[in-house]
């Protein structure tokens, strides 16, 4: 292939993957298969930790709506 064909391939390969980045679903099916190909499998939690988890995502919660409540002027 000459190298005329092969930057035209490129650009053509460019452009058909926004294409597909545009599409919502298609972009989130890419995500997810490149998560699953390049995160770590996640074991158990033990009970400790789902405490610790549950404990943080509480005080996340909290703040985000203490955030919100100073957004609205409150």
């Amino acid at each position: 292939m000459t190298d005329k064909a092969k930057k035209i391939m490129q650009r053509m390969n460019k452009r058909q993957a926004l294409k597909r980045l545009a599409n919502s679903k298609a972009r989130n099916h890419i995500l997810d298969q490149f998560n699953r190909e390049n995160l770590d499998d996640v074991g158990p939690v033990g009970r400790d930790q789902e405490i610790k988890v549950l404990k943080e995502l509480n005080e996340m919660a909290d703040l985000e709506s203490k955030a919100g409540q100073k957004g609205r002027g409150g």
